[in-house]
């Protein structure tokens, strides 16, 4: 590692996150972690991570300056739990956590509440599923959503026991967009902006639109939310009526009208006529406004190398209310002679040279006007941690295929997924796009072994 080198690794867990950062200077660099988690699925092996942390710790000497640490989802955070007997021997000096994570912060602590209320009326709501096998196919997508969550009911307890760790873990710093950029002194000449989460609650409970991230985004929730809302807050039965304009299911099957006209026996060709269970139907997007939510409050962070002038972006799993709420944004810096400057997010997006694309690649955690199209840097480069056989699984597509396009354009082919093997996979269509010498520069800074995919940045 030279004096004025970057290095990166994107660790290959599987289908999460997992990126450590290590800083000059060589004698005694600088380390940040940032997430370590991942899904569990068939593919997942909690020995590849410990295997993962076992290299974190040998790299590091057993000792993290920063952690940070995006969300509460499964998929960054797992490996706390998973690998904790290793984590145990890493000492970290400071916590990085978004300012909703601050129990002092009243906002913070309405917005988590609405959070928690959210969960337990999809519990709920998954509860009173009938076990038919027409409704598999709901408590199936549900379970698959859940997975980010840890699980539903006494499963998820996975994440809290984790969140607990990593709370316990170093000095807690809560990150805030609208103060200073961070300093550290151990990073010197590397500023690091707080993009988000935002302060704004309107910012962080808007998910999707077509005009903002390169898919349609068809979400609709009608009267379920608020009905579960309700219901949830109240502790009282799930239902979309009043009770007074109910009736049980016995009692329906003992009235002659409902029993002839709504059909109660099994080959009865009446029964398209209840909506016992229809409205449940909407339990799915629920979970994922629920998802999209918590992904909404990741912390984003951009690093500034100042000298050089370049920028990396690390926005979590940040959704379509976090990156609009950039635009807002503006910091008072001080340039090496002592002069005062105003950044702005157009600023940094301008300067981008890397790009850790939001959660796995999927639909809704890019923006494009304002966000991937204004990263115009010549050597821009962007990494995808996913695992594609775990999306194939539930049907994900990670990463998005429209998405994956315009990040290939953008890094002109650039764009290295955490599961390829080798630059086999990119390097075709990449030096049809790049220079011999552009080529040759990429590969010569990027290495993927069985555990990491490795990339350097000089500045």
């Amino acid at each position: 590692m030279s004096a004025n080198e970057l290095t990166i690794r994107m660790y290959r867990q599987g289908l999460g996150d997992c990126f450590l950062l290590k800083f000059p200077p060589s004698n005694k660099p600088f380390y940040l972690l940032i997430d370590c988690g991942a899904l569990v699925s068939k593919h997942y092996d909690k020995e590849l991570m410990k295997k993962v942390v076992t290299d974190i710790h040998e790299e590091t000497g057993g000792h993290i300056h920063v952690l940070a640490v995006t969300h509460q989802h499964w998929d960054h955070i797992s490996g706390f739990m998973d690998a904790k007997d290793i984590f145990d021997t890493i000492t970290v000096d400071t916590v990085w956590l978004a300012w909703l994570e601050n129990p002092s912060d009243p906002e913070a602590s309405e917005i988590k509440n609405t959070l928690g209320k959210q969960k337990m009326a999809l519990e709920m709501a998954l509860g009173r599923l009938p076990g038919e096998d027409k409704y598999a196919h709901f408590k199936n997508a549900l379970s698959a959503l859940f997975g980010f969550e840890g699980g539903l009911g006494v499963r998820a307890g996975g994440v809290e026991d984790a969140w607990n760790y990593i709370l316990n873990k170093g000095k807690k710093v809560f990150c805030d967009s609208t103060k200073h950029p961070l300093e550290m002194a151990g990073a010197k000449g590397v500023r690091f902006y707080v993009l988000g989460p935002p302060r704004d609650p309107v910012m962080i409970k808007k998910l999707l639109s077509p005009k903002e991230t390169y898919d349609d985004g068809r979400h609709g929730f009608g009267s379920f939310v608020a009905a579960l809302g309700q219901a949830a807050e109240s502790g009282g039965c799930i239902s979309p009526f009043d009770e007074r304009f109910r009736i049980t299911m016995e009692q329906a099957k003992e009235d002659d009208y409902f029993r002839q006209r709504y059909g109660f026996d099994q080959d009865d060709q009446e029964e398209w006529r209840r909506i016992d269970y229809d409205w449940l139907n909407y339990t799915g997007e629920l979970a994922l406004q629920l998802d999209s939510y918590t992904n909404n409050t990741s912390l984003a962070l951009a690093i500034e190398l100042v000298a050089s002038g370049k920028v990396l972006i690390f926005p979590g799993d940040a959704q379509v209310g976090n990156w609009l709420s950039w635009e807002e944004l503006s910091w008072k810096v001080k340039e090496s002679d002592g002069t005062e400057k105003t950044v702005t997010i157009n600023d940094l997006f301008e300067k981008t040279v890397f790009y850790k694309v939001g959660h796995h690649g999927s639909h809704n955690a890019t923006l494009r006007t304002n966000g991937l199209e204004k990263m115009s840097h010549q050597d821009l480069v962007a990494l995808i941690p996913v695992h594609r056989l775990t999306a194939n699984d539930q049907r994900w597509q990670f990463p998005f295929p429209p998405l994956w396009q315009r990040l290939k354009e953008k890094a002109r082919g650039r764009v290295v997924l955490s599961d390829s093997d080798s630059l086999d996979d990119i390097s075709g269509e990449a030096k049809g796009m790049l220079s011999k010498a552009e080529w040759e520069s990429f590969a010569g800074a990027t290495k993927i072994s069985d555990l990491y995919v490795e990339y350097q940045i000089s500045f």
